[in-house]
């Protein structure tokens, strides 16, 4: 796993390791610095470098600590900035 983050770190690539979805229930965001839109369809989150863009249904912000977020809901479509 050690190389597998070395390689990612070297690309520049820290993004693709800050978060997990889980379909039908929702996702944990690590390196979250703030949250930039909010709504049920549509949370924009502001990261070190990047934004990430979350759609889909029922989507809640659940608990936040240390820079890790959990989503709920249903993620349908993720994308980085």
């Amino acid at each position: 796993m050690k190389l597998l983050e070395q390689i990612m770190e070297e690309l520049g690539a820290d993004t693709l390791k800050c978060f997990s979805v889980v379909p039908s229930f929702g996702g944990y965001f690590r390196s979250v610095k703030g949250v930039a839109e909010y709504t049920p369809e549509k949370i924009v989150l502001t990261l070190r470098k990047n934004r990430i863009t979350l759609l889909g249904e029922n989507l809640t912000l659940g608990k936040y600590f240390e820079e890790d977020l959990f989503i709920r809901g249903t993620i349908t479509g993720v994308t980085i900035d």
